[in-house]
């Protein structure tokens, strides 16, 4: 083994914390659901929060499709930002459709 090998499961990375005012931190780039989800998860277990998050995911799955029309459906999946935003630590706005949803004081 060389001075360079490193394991990665014993690298640490500072928890970052982005400035969301500044547009410059800011991409346009959409993914796709499925990419967001694992993005999210892969968040959730660096955290501990996995099992958590899951049974978040089922929940919503589960109200989206017994929902009817697109109005329910809006609210549903404000409904469902809100708690991720609080399983996720919240702190500051949080604006979904371009619409305040949540404020922190």
């Amino acid at each position: 083994m060389s001075v360079f090998d490193v394991s990665i499961k014993n690298l640490s990375v500072p928890n970052l914390k982005l400035d969301t005012s500044d547009e410059s931190n800011l991409s346009n780039r959409v993914v796709s659901e499925k990419e967001s989800r694992r993005r999210w998860l892969n968040y959730a277990k660096a955290n501990d929060l996995e099992k958590e998050m899951l049974l978040l995911f089922a929940k919503y799955d589960k109200l989206m499709r017994n929902c009817t029309n697109d109005k329910e459906r809006k609210d549903i999946s404000k409904l469902g930002c809100v708690e991720f935003y609080k399983l996720l630590g919240a702190g500051g706005e949080l604006f979904v459709d371009g619409q305040l949803v949540m404020k922190d004081s």
